[in-house]
């Protein structure tokens, strides 16, 4: 079988984006994302880096809807490309041998914080891990979440200062389950996790799984709290974490503190926030004071910023 490879050149942040395009338009049959990202172009353990990031999609050329999937997934990267810059995306035809080993060619490992090496699951054994490393092995299949966009990286630089050992922890709209892996990885007593996606449940698993996770996720399909027994404990009260860590957009953080999600932090918790634009970060403080929470920690990169309450 011959494949129609459709490529795109963005910075972390439109990666995403284009990331979320291609899983929606083009997601496997097996339920899992279509999206490939690709990383190169700097010191994957230097401090001070801008990758260059290539997400790709596949189609098989001999499907009888190929031409209206590739017609669709292109008008959505036009209009994606009024919102983020991207570059002109690039279509090539591929023979099977050539697409089996295309989209691994260029993604490398990537350093974030202090400690936390992302690394993709088939070069695990390939990589060096210092003794001081935090490894995440991901496959980045599914792309939100890989580390490439900074509100993924503001989360982790957060968690490297807040998460301690033999805490709880809750990753609120995980994704591909990188924050619950980095939460292990800090030693957290417990791990737990939700997304509104069901494929994003699915990849969080997934991704623990490489991992090989001293404790293991707890992760549901949901929205925030509701009745469900997963926020609550056998005893019928509430259920509380130490942290609580929110990488989503500003607009669905007020939601969840609407909800209440504040008030499942245990004495002395602390909520962790990303996602957040920095000409919407206004709205995320209002909201946080008018549940009582107060801004103790904030961190800034480009135009993205992450806080964190005392």
């Amino acid at each position: 079988m011959d494949w129609i490879e459709i490529s795109v050149q963005a910075d972390g942040e439109a990666a995403e984006a284009v990331s979320e395009l291609f899983n929606r338009l083009n997601s496997r049959p097996d339920g899992q994302g279509g999206a490939v990202t690709e990383v190169s172009g700097f010191d994957p353990v230097g401090e001070d880096h801008r990758p260059v990031v290539v997400v790709k999609t596949y189609l098989p050329a001999d499907e009888p809807d190929m031409a209206g999937r590739q017609r669709e997934i292109e008008e959505g990267l036009w209009h994606l490309g009024r919102i983020h810059p991207l570059g002109e995306p690039r279509i090539r035809r591929l023979a099977e041998e050539d697409w089996a080993n295309a989209w691994k060619a260029s993604y490398h490992p990537l350093r974030i914080g202090r400690r936390f090496l992302v690394i993709p699951a088939w070069q695990r054994g390939e990589v060096a891990v210092g003794p001081g490393d935090l490894p995440i092995y991901l496959d980045p299949g599914m792309a939100f979440g890989t580390g490439l966009h900074p509100s993924t990286r503001l989360c982790l630089r957060l968690m490297e200062e807040v998460v301690r050992p033999g805490q709880r922890v809750l990753d609120a709209g995980c994704g591909s389950g990188i924050l619950s892996i980095a939460a292990a990885r800090l030693v957290a007593g417990s791990v737990d996790a939700f997304d509104i996606d069901p494929i994003a449940v699915r990849a969080t698993a997934e991704n623990a799984a490489l991992n090989d996770l001293p404790l293991p996720i707890h992760v549901v399909v949901g929205a925030g709290p509701d009745a469900a027994a997963f926020w609550c404990l056998p005893d019928g009260t509430r259920r509380t974490w130490d942290v609580i860590v929110i990488n989503i957009l500003p607009h669905v953080i007020v939601a969840l503190l609407e909800a209440g999600i504040h008030d499942h932090l245990a004495p002395g918790g602390r909520l962790i926030l990303a996602g957040i634009i920095q000409e919407r970060e206004k709205d995320v403080r209002v909201a946080l004071a008018e549940h009582g929470l107060a801004v103790a920690d904030r961190l800034v990169e480009g135009d993205w910023v992450g806080l964190t309450t005392g």
